[in-house]
């Protein structure tokens, strides 16, 4: 036998090995996705029932996610509802009703891609997994994204760190109903995961030598010679328990740092994170005292500069965000001159 032959007898049988691979694992959760498939209405429409009845059969935290997984995708519908909504200062304008916190989607049955992995993070966290939903750009059939509008999680699963993306395997399950091409999305190593999917910032690739922009953009062939050759030069752990000791209003902060770092010309997520920022400070309740106050300070300032980056684009999301962020400075401002006879601030 030449061997010529030899390899077209290998090649042959790559795509038998594959679906025996994907067969076993499915096999793997049979009484996970049956568990799910019977889920009674009477716990599905409380967040803490559907929790406890999901992980009834699971024995560890992989069969806990896809309970998980596999329930949220069958059952939640990718929906990006947008409609009119009116403000007496500026008539109507479009905006959207979309919702991401989970018990809304969970309320809803629709969500876009941030309900999807919020719903998916709260059902982590109750069951003591550390998980995060996480922002970044996409690239599909080579249609690059300009600015990061896609969302998805990262999980430390059994001790290892894998990627899902529950509105992707939503979509796939919806238009051809074929459970085993969804499980593409389901537990996705870093390393494979990094072809579509690119965060908003490096730590959150889980890589020792993480993927600059410009080379995901240049597609999957120079993202694996990227992760062949370069070097490794990055503690993702190290940056991720650095992270979590921050405040929520500083872990905006240093995303919008990292944002700008990667992508100068990003200026819609920056100005998102300075948006959530000044959330967060408005979100304050107690008496306000000198440290408060500067942080109301600071607020002003990052609304100020998130209105001017939103107000350099056209598109409906920053013209609503610029919008929403006016209406957030005038409170701050309000608050600051109410407080301003008690503190004196040097700029």
């Amino acid at each position: 036998m030449n061997r010529k032959l030899i390899v077209i007898l290998l090649l042959s049988f790559i795509p038998f090995a594959l679906i025996n691979a994907q067969e076993s694992r499915n096999i793997k959760f049979s009484h996970i996705d049956r568990h799910v498939r019977k889920t009674p209405d009477s716990v599905a429409n409380n967040i803490i029932n559907l929790h406890n009845y999901l992980i009834e059969p699971t024995t560890n935290q992989t069969e806990a996610v896809r309970a998980f997984y596999f329930w949220i995708i069958k059952n939640i519908k990718y929906r990006n509802q947008i409609e009119l909504l009116y403000d007496p200062k500026v008539l109507f304008y479009i905006g959207s009703n979309n919702c991401s916190s989970p018990v809304c989607v969970l309320k809803r049955r629709k969500a876009v891609c941030e309900g999807f992995s919020r719903l998916f993070q709260y059902f982590c966290d109750q069951s003591g997994i550390e998980c995060y939903s996480i922002s970044g750009y996409i690239t599909k059939n080579g249609a690059l994204q300009d600015r990061a509008t896609h969302a998805w999680n990262v999980a430390k699963v059994d001790g290892v760190w894998f990627c899902f993306d529950l509105s992707w395997a939503n979509a796939i399950l919806e238009y051809t109903g074929i459970k085993s091409q969804a499980n593409e999305f389901f537990m996705a190593m870093p390393e494979e995961f990094i072809n579509t999917h690119l965060p908003l910032i490096p730590m959150w690739q889980f890589l020792k030598n993480p993927v600059p922009l410009e080379v995901f953009n240049a597609g999957e062939v120079a993202i694996i010679k990227h992760l062949n050759e370069a070097p490794e030069n990055y503690n993702f752990t190290d940056s991720i328990l650095e992270y979590n000791k921050l405040t929520n209003a500083k872990r905006r902060l240093k995303t919008a740092d990292e944002i700008y770092r990667v992508n100068p010309a990003n200026k819609f997520n920056l100005a998102m994170e300075y948006y959530r920022f000044a959330r967060i400070i408005l979100n304050y309740e107690g008496d306000i005292d000198a440290l408060q106050y500067y942080y109301f300070i600071k607020a002003r300032k990052k609304l100020t500069k998130a209105i001017e980056l939103f107000s350099a684009s056209t598109d409906i999301s920053s013209k609503i965000m610029r919008l929403q962020s006016i209406d957030n400075l005038r409170i701050v401002e309000r608050i600051i001159e109410q407080e301003s006879e008690n503190f004196i601030f040097l700029d």
